[in-house]
């Protein structure tokens, strides 16, 4: 669990690595905010085809050998910019640390539910904590880090940070699958694309990263437009909502053990359409702020809940479940941000987050549809899955 925990920590440290260091970056090769943009699209449009491949490769050599490889790649990605000599060096390098970095991630999530098969949604809750934890705090310390060292010396420092975890893994003998090993083979691949259950889940995630990469992504914007709240104020009410979404998590992983993990990630739905509602709709940052709070809460459990009942009911090829899922989480996050932008453009930010409520609403209708199949297709006596 802690080699998980370290992974899932160390990815997100790579999420929020260039926002940390683009300005140190772009002065050191002379590129401007155009160009600094166009590096975030380097850094994460690689893991859309990846983070689909993984899945397959974890189940066909193991998750030991994906994390070692992928931090490895990550390693090699962060030492390499220490020294790169133009725009597209970094650029290349970026893409490699997005490939890298996806790979890790993927297997950390998929290692969890083979320690703690009888309730993954729990383990994966705590675990994922770990992930909040390495994308809020890191950037602060690496702007220390930078201020006192420079920027070649705190590359330096994080390549050996990634690297650790690598090496741990390495040195560690991973659990097989607790149902059997499984194995890669193109027609279970099809036929798990072509499941419903998996269908249906994958629209969660979907909608789900629409709303919490949008409103993480446009929150700031929006309080400083609509609200005019100074910068810094907009900034701490952003650090609020990952230290609400990191306390849902801690409180999910307790919830599941009680309640059924679909039924926990219903009862968030409904909270998260709420929270927009309160945050599109405020007339004063007070509400605002309150909708901040119930989102961060609210989006807590899905992630990891929805991740969770996959590993139960998917178990012998979570790795290519897992893939499927994400890739469509990861083709939202893509999408839905410029979407809110191209909305704010031509009417307002407001009317934006009122489309990220509804983003919200069709995550609560996609969700309550898995309800209802799950209870007819899993728990009804005598069901069969689609592994037996």
């Amino acid at each position: 669990m802690a080699t998980a925990c370290a992974g899932l920590f160390t990815f997100g440290v790579m999420t929020s690595f260039l926002g940390a260091t683009l300005p140190e970056l772009s002065t050191r090769l002379s590129f401007d905010l155009a160009r600094g943009g166009t590096l975030f699209s380097f850094l994460y449009l690689p893991q859309i085809p990846m983070v689909f491949l993984a899945g397959p490769l974890i189940d066909r050599f193991g998750k030991k050998p994906v994390l070692v490889v992928g931090f490895s790649f990550c390693a090699a990605a962060l030492l390499g910019m220490a020294y790169a000599p133009s725009y597209a060096a970094l650029a290349g390098l970026l893409a490699v640390l997005g490939l890298g970095g996806c790979s890790a991630m993927s297997a950390s999530n998929t290692l969890i539910p083979d320690l703690y098969p009888e309730n993954p949604s729990s383990a994966l809750n705590l675990g994922n904590i770990f992930f909040g934890l390495g994308a809020i705090f890191f950037p602060g310390l690496v702007a220390l880090l930078t201020a006192r060292l420079g920027l070649q010396p705190t590359l330096w420092l994080m390549t050996l940070l990634v690297a650790g975890v690598a090496v741990v893994a390495l040195a560690q003998r991973f659990p097989l699958p607790p149902r059997g090993t499984g194995g890669f083979d193109w027609q279970a691949v099809r036929r798990a694309a072509l499941d419903p259950a998996v269908i249906l889940l994958a629209w969660v995630l979907f909608f789900y990263s629409a709303v919490e990469i949008s409103t993480a992504g446009w929150v700031r914007t929006y309080l400083e437009q609509d609200f005019h709240l100074p910068p810094q104020a907009s900034k701490t009410l952003l650090t609020v909502f990952w230290i609400a979404l990191m306390v849902g998590r801690l409180a999910a992983s307790q919830v599941v053990r009680k309640v059924r993990g679909s039924h926990v990630v219903l009862g968030a739905s409904v909270g998260a359409v709420a929270g927009l509602l309160l945050l599109a709709l405020a007339p004063n940052a007070v509400v605002a702020t309150a909708g901040i709070v119930v989102c961060g809460l609210s989006y807590a459990p899905v992630f990891p809940t929805t991740a969770g009942t996959a590993s139960t009911y998917f178990s012998k090829l979570f790795g290519t479940v897992f893939g499927i899922l994400m890739t469509l989480a990861l083709l939202s996050g893509v999408v839905s941000p410029p979407a809110i932008g191209y909305i704010a453009k031509h009417h307002s930010l407001r009317t934006g987050m009122g489309l990220v409520a509804a983003s919200g609403a069709l995550l609560l209708v996609t969700q309550f549809f898995f309800v209802r199949y799950e209870r007819r297709r899993f728990l009804a006596p005598k069901s069969v899955t689609s592994e037996e």
